[in-house]
C-alpha cells in the first residue's frame, strides 16, 4: 500500500487494488513516515471501503480527530451485530456509531448526564438490537473504564436498527415513536392489555415496524388490492378491531398528514383482530 494521505500516527488513506480510494488502519501505520511511502500490509488491522464517496469523506474527517481506540470499540461492536441479527449493516455505521460513542464517553467524564427518552420503546419493539446493545454498553464500560448506563444501549440500538435501512436519513426514533403511538391507541381503543410474549404481538409488532418504514419514505404498501367484499366482510367480522384502526387512520391524518391506503387498513385490521382476540384468551 502506498500512503496518499496521514489522517493520524495510526490511519492513512490510500488505494485498493481495484483503484478504490479506502481507509486503512493499523497501529503506528503511518508514524514516522510520509506521503508517497509504501507499507507493509501485514500491519494493516482493518481495511474501510465505504460504498459512498461523501461517505468516506466524513469518515475520513472523523478519523483525523479521534483516537483510534474508538474506531476499533465500533468496529468490534458492528462485527458482534451483524453476527448476532444476522445482517449487513449500512456502512453509514462507521462513522455514526464511531462518532457516538466517542461523544457518549467524552460527556460521561465530563459528568454529563444522558437520558434517553426513547429508551422504554426501544427495549419494547426492538429486543435484538437492545440486548445487542446492551452487551456493546458492558465492553464499551471495561474498555474505555466508564460506567454507561442503560440509556446509552437505548441509542446505541437506535444506530443498529438504522443501519438496517438503506434510507441515509436516520429514522429510528421515528419509527419507534410511531410504533409506541399507534399501539397505544389500539391498547385504549381496543380496552386491551398486550401479551408481549405471544406469537399475534410480535406479528403486529412487526407488521407496524414496516409500516412505519413505509411511512417514512413514501413507498406503497406491496400488496394486491382487496376486494371489497372481503374488506366489508373483514370489518363487520371484526368491528373493534376496524374501529381502532380507523381511530390509527385518523391520528397519523391529523399529526403526519399520512393517508392510510385500504389494503392497510385490511391488514392492520386484521392483526389488531388477532392481539384483541389474543388478550380476550389471557
Amino acid at each position: 500500500m502506498i500512503i496518499e494521505k496521514i489522517l493520524n500516527n495510526n490511519v492513512i488513506v490510500t488505494h485498493d487494488g481495484d483503484g478504490r480510494e479506502v481507509v486503512a488502519m493499523g497501529r503506528g501505520l503511518a508514524f514516522g513516515r510520509h506521503c508517497g511511502d509504501a507499507v507493509d500490509d501485514a500491519r494493516v488491522d482493518k481495511v474501510y471501503r465505504l460504498s459512498d464517496q461523501e461517505m468516506l469523506e466524513h469518515f475520513k474527517e472523523l478519523l483525523a480527530g479521534i483516537s483510534p481506540d474508538y474506531m476499533d470499540a465500533s468496529n468490534a461492536i458492528i462485527e458482534e451485530a451483524e453476527k448476532e441479527l444476522g445482517v449487513k449493516l449500512d456502512d453509514s455505521i462507521y462513522i455514526s456509531l464511531t462518532d457516538h460513542i466517542h461523544m457518549a464517553i467524552h460527556r460521561l467524564r465530563k459528568g454529563i448526564p444522558i437520558h434517553n427518552m426513547m429508551l422504554w420503546e426501544t427495549k419494547r419493539f426492538y429486543p435484538k438490537e437492545y440486548e445487542g446493545a446492551l452487551r456493546a454498553i458492558a465492553y464499551l464500560s471495561k474498555r474505555f473504564g466508564v460506567e454507561l448506563p442503560e440509556d446509552e444501549a437505548g441509542f446505541i440500538a437506535m444506530h443498529l436498527i438504522d443501519a438496517q435501512s438503506a434510507t441515509k436519513e436516520p429514522m429510528a426514533e421515528r419509527i419507534v415513536g410511531l410504533i409506541g403511538e399507534i399501539t397505544n391507541i389500539v391498547r385504549l381503543a381496543g380496552h386491551i392489555e398486550y401479551d408481549k410474549d405471544s406469537l399475534a404481538y410480535y406479528r403486529f409488532v412487526t407488521h407496524l415496524k414496516f409500516f412505519a418504514k413505509r411511512m417514512f419514505t413514501g413507498k406503497q404498501h406491496p400488496g394486491e388490492e382487496i376486494d371489497e367484499d372481503m374488506a366489508q366482510m373483514i370489518a363487520a367480522k371484526y368491528a373493534l378491531a376496524h374501529d381502532c384502526v380507523g381511530k390509527v387512520a385518523a391520528f397519523l391524518k391529523e399529526k403526519y398528514g399520512y393517508d392510510v391506503s385500504e389494503d392497510e387498513k385490511f391488514y392492520l385490521t386484521i392483526h389488531v383482530a388477532k392481539v384483541i382476540k389474543q388478550s380476550a384468551a389471557v
